[in-house]
């Protein structure tokens, strides 16, 4: 199956982009890292009054360079452990890390937690920068590099370049030498580190927001990295997890004016009808409708190797998703407690709703410093964005969560639609709740269809996917309630449509229903016609003395005319022959014979339907030769009395053969 339309237009997007890679540091405070981007760059990052004068970074910075024909964004992420959350929410997105250490202080404990998160996020790219070179002598630096090599043993980093520089004012050529020597690594790392970029651009648009500001003469501005999908000048946009709407003004990326921005691209949007203080770092810029908030995660969690203790059900922690920051409750699936560096299936559960996808990183935090290492804990892997809140002890969905971690997406769809219970999903929401592009979803659910697995009903213009084990289940519902339907009234030619729905479920959609009666009928199972459904298997049939009373009864109607008797009129001359109904037995024949259509009710009156429709024949031939009707003309054509023309004269209206206009009625 091919790209569809929207998958075309991201890639041709991303032919005229210019090809990006998000680069960024990591490392303790005054270990050099906002110095070396300087170096590399000439772009100042510190851009606050309070980081300039202390000399330390406490905001996100950013920075851009060329490198090889490629755009490199560069996140600068503040190093004092106070600041962690936005180092994390810098750190989101990035593609390669450069890990700075300081070579007269060697590693430190931020080291270790920026490190940490890292890995935790996923980041598989980067290398080593060993600054401040010339504050040691040749032989500690050996011993620093030895502790270097031991720290980063069995992480991503093992076996990387570690790069020596100075970055030192006076310096002179080394810092040109090491600088250089530094971009030729990027360029070098570049093409595996931005694979990832490409899966993303299919993706639904989103944006987590590490900035907000206001611009004079254009108004609200965030920034961020695009996490996947593409933007472009004149959408429609929405802030979740708040739902507030706006329209994409304007776009830069690095100074430079653009009409689009896709995954992978750092980008500030201009943002028209959002004020300043409607819009929070945190929060993500989405498409509208295309991603669901939830208060909810299932994840695969892992709990670092040298936490030190074991973490328990209940745990409370900080939740770093994105750039949000969220606290949140750990609930372990299947077991009461965890071992360090141990992995298994869990759900957080968050105090307030946030926008997820299925693969997304997330870092978990505690309120306790662990010895050397910061506070965080361990990550997890999202692996259903938007579950159902599951019961101490649920099993079930260990196997639920496992098979969304693989890579077969039929499984993966059959999982969830189960979950979905009986309203399914659309492919909007598959999306979101399995991280793939569209084209990998419908070829799943077009396998998953033409085998009855799943089925496939239209809602307002969108296709929604209800597993066969629901959609089943209502249709032996179905068949259950004709049965007792059959057995309580068999003299009725079936059910009506409306009363199966109805009890078949209060909010069913009437075209989920419509496809449940289309697919029995197809199975043999039930005949409908009209507004009745029937089994296959049932005749209606009267009792005698229904039968009776139901020829009885239109062949005193007939005779009637419009002159007809009421409902207890026609019981009392029913009874007086034949074979002698009851009260009931005449209620229900009155109800068989409205309901074939051979007779009218009308305001209590009953007429048989030859009267009613020799009735409209004569008033449309009235009107033939005249303009108006009153009611004493009215009358004179039913030959009736004022009770019986008042409500046909009504009934002809409601028909919109005529239209009362003062005393008069006319044609319509």
């Amino acid at each position: 199956m091919g790209l569809d339309c929207r998958e075309v237009t991201i890639t041709l997007a991303l032919t005229r982009l210019p090809r990006m890679l998000i680069i960024g540091t990591a490392g303790h405070i005054d270990h050099g890292k906002t110095s070396l981007v300087r170096a590399l760059t000439g772009i100042e990052t510190d851009r606050l009054k309070e980081e300039q004068a202390r000399g330390i970074s406490i905001e996100l910075g950013f920075a851009w360079m060329d490198v090889g024909g490629l755009r490199c964004g560069i996140v600068d992420v503040p190093g004092h452990e106070r600041f962690i959350r936005q180092m994390i929410a810098g750190a989101t997105g990035i593609d390669l890390v450069m890990l700075v250490i300081a070579a007269d202080e060697g590693v430190m404990q931020q080291t270790r937690e920026h490190l940490d998160v890292c890995r935790l996020l996923g980041i598989s790219s980067g290398f080593v920068v060993l600054s401040k070179i010339d504050l040691v002598d040749p032989e500690w630096l050996e011993l620093v590099k030895a502790d270097v090599a031991t720290f980063v043993s069995g992480t991503f980093l093992e076996g990387a370049p570690v790069l020596e520089v100075t970055l030192l004012p006076g310096s002179g050529g080394g810092a040109t030498q090491a600088t250089t020597a530094i971009r030729s690594e990027i360029e070098r790392q570049a093409p595996a580190a931005g694979e990832r970029r490409r899966r993303a651009a299919t993706l639904p648009f989103r944006l987590p927001v590490d900035r907000v500001f206001t611009m004079r003469g254009f108004g609200t501005v965030v920034t961020g990295t695009v996490a996947s999908g593409n933007v472009d000048v004149g959408d429609a946009v929405t802030l979740q997890p708040s739902g507030a709407a706006a329209k994409v003004r304007g776009i830069e990326s690095h100074g430079d004016a653009v009409h689009s921005a896709v995954g992978g691209h750092r980008a500030a949007v201009n943002l028209q009808g959002l004020d300043r203080e409607s819009v929070d770092r945190g929060e993500v810029l989405t498409r509208p409708g295309s991603f669901t908030p939830s208060h909810l995660l299932d994840v695969d969690l892992h709990f670092l190797a040298h936490a030190g203790k074991i973490l328990e059900t209940g745990a409370k922690a900080l939740v770093h998703l994105g750039t949000t920051q969220v606290t949140g409750t750990i609930v372990l699936l299947g077991a009461d407690a965890m071992e360090p560096g141990e992995t298994r299936p869990a759900q957080l559960r968050l105090d307030r709703p946030v926008v997820a996808m299925a693969g997304d990183r997330v870092v978990l935090r505690g309120f306790e410093q662990l010895a050397h290492y910061g506070t965080t804990f361990g990550g997890a892997t999202v692996r259903h964005p938007t579950p159902l809140k599951h019961k101490a002890g649920d099993t079930e969905v260990l196997a639920t969560i496992s098979t969304l971690a693989g890579d077969d997406m039929t499984a993966k769809l059959r999982v969830v639609t189960v979950d979905a219970g009986l309203f399914g999903y659309d492919e909007r929401q598959f999306t979101q709740i399995l991280g793939a592009p569209g084209s990998e979803i419908a070829e799943g659910l077009a396998a998953l269809t033409a085998t009855a697995q799943l089925f496939r009903v239209q809602e307002g213009g969108t296709d929604r996917y209800v597993h066969a084990s629901h959609f089943d289940a209502l249709c032996d519902k179905a068949e259950t309630l004709l049965a007792s339907h059959h057995e309580r009234s068999p003299h009725r030619p079936g059910m009506p449509l409306g009363e199966l729905r109805s009890q078949l479920r209060y909010d069913l959609s009437p075209r989920l229903f419509a496809e449940i009666i289309a697919v029995l009928a197809a199975r043999g199972r039930v005949v409908a016609e009209q507004r009745w459904v029937r089994r296959i298997d049932f005749t209606p049939r009267l009792s005698a003395a229904m039968a009776s009373a139901r020829e009885r009864g239109l062949t005193l109607l007939r005779a009637a005319g419009l002159a007809t008797p009421s409902l207890v009129e026609l019981g009392d001359q029913l009874r007086g022959t034949g074979t002698t109904p009851s009260a009931q037995d005449v209620a229900e024949v009155v109800e068989l014979l409205v309901e074939e259509g051979l007779v009218v009710k009308v305001d209590g009156l009953l007429f048989h339907k030859e009267a009613i429709d020799g009735l409209a024949q004569a008033v449309r031939t009235w009107f033939e030769g005249h303009e108006t009707l009153n009611t004493t003309e009215f009358k004179e054509l039913t030959g009736a009395s004022r009770k019986y023309s008042v409500p046909l004269a009504e009934y002809l209206d409601s028909l919109k053969l005529t239209a009362r206009y003062g005393d008069v009625r006319k044609r319509r």
